[in-house]
């Protein structure tokens, strides 16, 4: 099997590595952090001008037409560079259009997202529903339109989403799998409101829907039928975010080696130390079984095969994996590692953040249980 990337994946990496390094320091992402929205329409339309955004839409409404393994490589290297950005959230509303969405939605919206004027969104997430869709209690009403009521949380870069994809109940009870639709809701529609959350990393929103008008055109894929939909692409989105997590923890591991070789302990480096080189050899593996993980999940699903299996072992790993990582370079830092001046603090908190994304490793262990 081969492993490498193609010339053309690694022109990607190098591309997004430089243009990080370029555009996206760590003072920035500090203010980013700090800001309302945790968003930078400027950084935003830099990576549309490159044509990121519109890595995996089809050339037929103006996009790249690369692959999801090709976005992976992106992804890998937003992990890195630690940077804060909707772009998780708008490629898995790209996908769910992509999958789900007429052609008068895919011609209206993909444009906008390719050309960074659409950020979007997905809300699925509910205060008694955290991974499982079948249970999405928020109710839309058929009235001649549909009218939204009910509260979703942990909606990511909802401030700056000009379009949010919402999952809302159709049918009667939660708990079924049909009765389940999205639906393509324009964020200043009336009956909206939002509520940032305290998080750590990634902006999140509460957001509040209050008989929240959306027309029947605007239901994206069948209605009733959403949940197929949103399981196949939230596990493209796993594996875009696996790549993420694996991004940071190479980061985190650099670092750590690179401090060892100059702290100096007893008139000799850390690195020295055999109890030191065991536990960074720790982290080497650690990082290199959750990336081989992450990029087979990304590479099954390229080639259009089934991939429950591999994106459960590798949201696993990567959970597990970026964890470790973070708490050895913690330990192997001493206290300049809790220091807010050092960056180290960057990767821990996202490490946390991903985490709890997408599902824990513990609803992965049940998902690969109940698949063996």
């Amino acid at each position: 099997m081969d492993f490498t990337f193609s010339d053309e994946q690694e022109i990607i990496k190098k591309s997004a590595r430089d243009f990080f390094a370029e555009n996206c320091d760590k003072k920035m992402i500090t203010e980013l952090e700090k800001s309302d929205t945790g968003h930078s329409s400027d950084l935003w339309n830099k990576m549309a001008a490159l044509g990121w955004l519109g890595t995996i839409i089809p050339d037929e409404y103006g996009g790249v037409d690369c692959s999801l393994l090709d976005l992976g490589v992106i992804f890998e290297e937003i992990g890195r560079a630690a940077v804060s950005c909707p772009m998780l959230s708008t490629q898995t509303a790209i996908l769910s259009i992509i999958q789900g969405g007429t052609e008068e939605q895919k011609k209206d919206l993909l444009p906008k997202i390719i050309s960074g004027e659409h950020v979007l969104t997905m809300a699925v997430e509910e205060p008694e529903v955290s991974y499982d869709v079948k249970n999405v209690s928020l109710k839309a009403v058929k009235n001649g339109s549909y009218a939204l009521s009910g509260t979703k949380l942990f909606v990511p870069y909802a401030a700056s989403a000009n379009r949010l994809i919402v999952a809302a109940r159709t049918g009667e009870k939660p708990g079924d799998e049909s009765g389940v639709s999205l639906f393509i809701v324009d964020k200043n529609s009336d009956g909206i409101s939002m509520t940032p959350m305290k998080t750590m990393a990634i902006k999140q929103f509460k957001v509040d829907f209050d008989q929240t008008p959306v027309s029947s055109e605007n239901v994206l894929g069948s209605l009733d039928n959403a949940v197929t939909l949103l399981e196949d692409v939230r596990k493209k989105a796993t594996a875009l975010q696996c790549a993420e997590m694996v991004g940071g923890a190479q980061m985190e591991l650099e670092m750590t080696s690179e401090y060892m070789k100059i702290r100096h302990q007893f008139d000799r480096p850390l690195g020295t130390f055999q109890a030191v080189q065991h536990r960074l050899a720790d982290m080497y593996i650690g990082v290199q079984g959750a990336w081989l993980a992450a990029y087979r999940a990304l590479w099954c699903l390229s080639e259009g095969m089934p991939a429950d299996r591999e994106v459960s072992v590798a949201k696993y790993f990567a959970n597990r994996t970026c964890q470790d990582v973070a708490f050895s370079a913690q330990q192997l830092h001493g206290g300049i590692g809790f220091s807010l001046e050092y960056d180290l603090h960057f990767y821990y908190r996202r490490a946390k953040a991903l985490d709890l994304q997408l599902g824990h490793k513990d609803i992965h262990l049940r998902k690969l249980g109940a698949a063996i």
